[in-house]
């Protein structure tokens, strides 16, 4: 990827990321980063590893690079008519591709195959879990400012605002220390998480009032007995005899 892709998103503040969609620049350099992004080739497996394909390989290359064309020796394009009317016939064509940029000495002298990248020794490699170290925490499916990026973590990053802003109103503040006056880590904890039961218990009670939904009682009731179904007390106040009743014979 050019230099200038590269850093296109570094050092931006949180307002730049916020108007981005009012930045024309910006937006065209998001853009133009895809055709230089790795393609994946295999989904995950049960281990978290997948297989991603490097953008020259074929049968449809994203970007023109002259090392993958020099170390699997692809042969040169044929001449061919190219209508210019026809969109994705131009969008096709070699010449219409953004191309890798090598270093000019590498140009003039390739270097050794075991020298080059992983991805440029092979067309497809294997990216497992923690295979990238200390940067391995900073994988994501989607990539920074594109279009999917903002739809999926803008609404989350409403939502967390929002979950902040009611945690440090003036009702609970966690933030003000003087609201958990109990020493030492551990009554700290409690004590917090107690607070955040309380916001819960107030959004609950609040999503309640919004939508007039009454809350859910539940009620404990005991064990239930089955069997005849008792007859009531006789005329003296006294209950039925229990049992086998009594039969006498007479002569």
């Amino acid at each position: 990827m050019p230099t200038a892709l590269v850093h296109a998103t570094s050092g931006l503040d949180d307002k730049a990321v916020r108007d981005i969609n009012e930045s024309t620049e910006l937006r065209e350099q998001i853009t133009a980063r895809e055709p230089y992004f790795l393609k994946l080739k295999e989904s995950a497996d049960e281990r978290g590893a997948i297989r991603l394909q490097c953008p020259a390989g074929d049968p449809s290359p994203a970007v023109a690079c002259p090392r993958f064309n020099q170390v699997h020796r692809v042969p040169a394009p044929r001449s061919a008519i190219v209508d210019l009317t026809n969109k994705r016939a131009t969008t096709a064509h070699t010449a219409a591709k953004p191309t890798v940029p090598i270093p000019q000495g590498e140009r003039l002298r390739p270097l050794p195959k075991e020298e080059l990248p992983r991805i440029c020794q092979k067309p497809t490699i294997t990216v497992r879990p923690g295979d990238l170290g200390k940067l391995d925490k900073f994988r994501q499916d989607r990539h920074y400012l594109h279009p999917t990026w903002q739809d999926c973590y803008r609404p989350e990053r409403a939502n967390i605002e929002g979950l902040n802003g009611r945690a440090k109103s003036h009702g609970i503040d966690i933030s003000n220390p003087a609201k958990r006056l109990a020493h030492g880590r551990v009554a700290q904890t409690i004590l917090l998480a107690l607070m955040i039961c309380g916001i819960n218990l107030h959004i609950l009670f609040t999503w309640h009032q919004t939508t007039s939904t009454p809350a859910a009682t539940t009620t404990h009731e005991g064990p239930t007995l089955t069997g005849p179904t008792p007859r009531p007390p006789d005329a003296t106040g006294l209950p039925p005899p229990t049992g086998r009743p009594e039969t006498r014979t007479t002569a």
